[in-house]
């Protein structure tokens, strides 16, 4: 490959020495065996001018400093290499090469025209395939999450490009990428550089030259595919050390790195969870020279790579995982004294990670004051993250790419998670966090709760800094424990009332999808259909109808939630009546011609869905309309916290006492689901 007009070793060599060294795999472990040469010089030196000075022999404590300094020598280069990198031959460890890994980097040296012996293979413990070209051999080192996330074609690809770029790119060039690379992390976080725009021009034309004869060699669409997905590898893998080793406290060495992040890849589908997440950063987050690059070989801005089914390595030995770990642990402890306990995943206790997430709360805390102000509310957050501004937050979340379908759920999730331990929520499986279970074996799915209460929030909630499904919860609990299914609606809307409750379905107006079917279909003049809302709560909807021209009567089981309803709306034309669902006046049967559910059977226990279903249908007359509007799930989801979602089943079951189905819509949008149906009563 020619060399770039400007590009001189000694203009790359000074600037080197100027921004402070940078690390660079292929030449970190001289650095080592450099600096204790030079103290083994320096005691040479000093033995020998002491030798002239006073002209008799070398006194035995000099002799000691030099044999020390040698000694030095070999042991910094043994433990520099002992826990980071190791031979596929060594004998203490269980690696017989069973992925075929000697084989697969023959073929990308035989495609990269490689001209020296086979490269020894060995194990590095980040997403990255690094290339050694030493002057009699070489050696490739193998990424494990790379290993654990993508097939043979992939890393073979991978690797030719590496052995290409270690022949035919000279060294200072290479040092040049590793300085320009340096500098986009400075550049990420707000730093400057004179030497910027001459680093990526060069940088950019080095490996421009690089990928043209990679898509030569494998074909443009192949290496526009496998660049994404190293790419995604490397955002995954860095969310998994940030989220389950990194900030873990008290400082723990986790001992299964390796294994639980080939268990999210395989089956959390961590991959697909987090695609959206780094399209829209690798979209907004890179610079010029960056994504003209990854435009020229075919990169478009939403294209998904599908999961990887057949990795090159599905399973990592306990002692492999131990050892990679340790590199980790030397890594990111600032304080290499402490020796912290040794602990899977798994044995990390629930006291930990409760401690964790509350952690994780007051920097998230910390961080909104300092931009928001200490009366901010959780609206302000969610506008925040809505806007694309999370980043102006000195919180690690809010820079960090995750699996999360919105900043918007980043910002909840400390909250929930919180506030569900304190109630006894735990998970069953540490690399599935968002998925917990109650004292009473109900299971909360915290993202999509988080997403649902993101939606609420945007279309007019407010909230009190708690998790709002918090008292409807331990409320409908305490009520079902106690043997009154019904009960808890009163004391959740009293308490609602005296400012200690949360009503989490209350959004301050009509439900939205109850707005946009009606438009269009409001009653003609002189006309005053009758419409009946099932369980008004605070009066939104019944109010809506009642402005459209219906003559409105609207219910609830709950005295406080009608006398509320009632003082929030003075003179209003709506009727507000306490009345039971499962026990509803008689001259309700098949009386209205427009009937409103939203959200009510949902609340009550499963048990009691079908009564409650068959006494909504039979207030629809001959003629007459059923709107259900709920939120959904899928057979066998986690059900969440009340309002309990519906299945499609329990939706079409609403087609009871000669009800018949009009129309059932399944909405989804991000972090939520929701149904809405239409049900006819022909005219008799």
């Amino acid at each position: 490959m020619e060399d770039v007009a400007g590009l001189t070793w000694w203009r790359v060599r000074l600037l080197w020495l100027m921004w402070g060294r940078p690390s660079f795999p292929a030449a970190s472990w001289s650095r080592y065996a450099a600096g204790m040469a030079l103290l083994a010089a320096l005691s040479v030196g000093a033995a020998w001018g002491y030798f002239q000075l006073h002209g008799f022999g070398m006194p035995v404590i000099f002799q000691v400093f030099v044999y020390a300094a040698a000694g030095l020598v070999v042991l910094a280069l043994a433990v520099h290499y002992r826990p980071t990198r190791y031979r596929w031959r060594n004998p203490r460890l269980p690696l017989d090469d069973p992925a075929g890994l000697r084989a697969l980097v023959a073929e990308a040296a035989e495609l990269a025209g490689w001209d020296r012996p086979l490269p020894a293979v060995r194990v590095n413990a980040w997403a990255k395939v690094l290339v050694w070209r030493g002057r009699f051999r070489g050696e490739v080192m193998l990424g494990m999450p790379l290993l654990l996330g993508l097939t043979r074609e992939e890393l073979r690809v991978i690797i030719t490009r590496e052995l290409l770029l270690a022949r035919t790119v000279p060294w200072h060039a290479m040092y040049l990428l590793a300085l320009n690379s340096d500098d986009v992390g400075n550049a990420a976080r707000g730093g400057t550089s004179p030497w910027r725009p001459w680093l990526r021009a060069h940088a950019y034309r080095v490996r421009h030259d690089l990928w043209e004869a990679m898509a030569e060699l494998v074909g443009v669409t192949t290496l526009e595919r496998v660049i994404r997905r190293e790419d995604e590898i490397a955002d995954a893998f860095a969310w998994h050390l940030q989220r389950y080793v990194v900030r873990i406290h008290p400082p723990t060495f986790v001992t299964d790195v390796y294994r639980s992040f080939g268990r999210a890849l395989t089956e959390d589908d961590l991959m697909t969870r987090m695609g959206p997440s780094i399209q829209a950063d690798t979209g907004e987050e890179l610079d010029g020279h960056e994504r003209r690059l990854l435009e020229e070989i075919g990169w478009k801005p939403g294209a998904v790579v599908e999961a990887v089914t057949e990795p090159v390595i599905t399973e990592v030995s306990e002692d492999l995982d131990r050892r990679l770990g340790q590199v980790l642990l030397r890594h990111y402890l600032m304080e290499p004294a402490l020796r912290p306990a040794a602990l899977s995943l798994a044995d990390i206790t629930a006291e930990q990670w409760l401690f964790y997430h509350e952690d994780q709360l007051e920097r998230l805390r910390t961080a909104a004051r300092a931009v928001l102000g200490d009366s901010h509310k959780l609206t302000d957050l969610i506008r925040l993250a809505d806007e694309g501004r999370l980043k102006e937050l000195d919180w690690w979340h809010a820079k960090t790419v995750c699996p999360h379908p919105s900043r918007a759920v980043c910002v909840l999730l400390p909250l929930l998670q919180v506030g569900l331990r304190h109630q006894g929520y735990a998970h069953d499986d540490p690399v599935r966090q968002r998925l917990l279970t109650g004292p009473e074996g109900d299971k909360v799915d915290v993202v999509q709760l988080a997403g649902k209460i993101a939606a609420e929030l945007r279309e007019g909630g407010e909230m009190t800094g708690k998790d709002p499904d918090e008292d409807a919860r331990r409320l409908a609990g305490e009520s079902l424990a106690g043997g009154d299914p019904t009960g808890w609606f009163e004391r959740l809307y009293a308490g609602s009332a005296a400012g200690e409750a949360v009503v989490p379905w209350d959004s301050g107006g009509p439900h939205p999808l109850l707005v946009a079917w009606t438009a269009g279909r409001k009653p003609e003049e002189g006309d005053s259909p009758k419409a009946l809302v099932v369980g008004a709560g605070l009066g939104d909807d019944a109010e809506h109808l009642a402005a459209l021209g219906h003559d409105t009567t609207a219910f609830d089981v709950s005295e406080s939630a009608v006398r509320l309803a009632r003082e929030r709306f003075p003179g209003t034309a709506v009727s507000y009546q306490v009345a039971d669902l499962l026990d509803p006046p008689a001259a309700w049967r098949r009386a209205f011609d427009l009937v409103v559910e939203i959200m009510t059977v949902q609340a009550l226990p499963e048990p009691l869905h079908q009564d409650a279903i068959e006494r909504v249908a039979s207030f629809v007359r001959p003629g007459g309309t059923l709107l259900v509007i709920a939120s959904g799930r899928d057979e066998g989801d986690p059900v969440g916290a009340p309002p309990w979602p519906l299945t499609r089943a329990e939706i079409t079951a609403f087609a009871v006492g000669g009800l018949g189905v009009g129309e059932i819509e399944d909405l989804r949008e991000p972090g939520r689901r929701r149904w809405r149906a239409t049900f006819h009563r022909l005219m008799s």
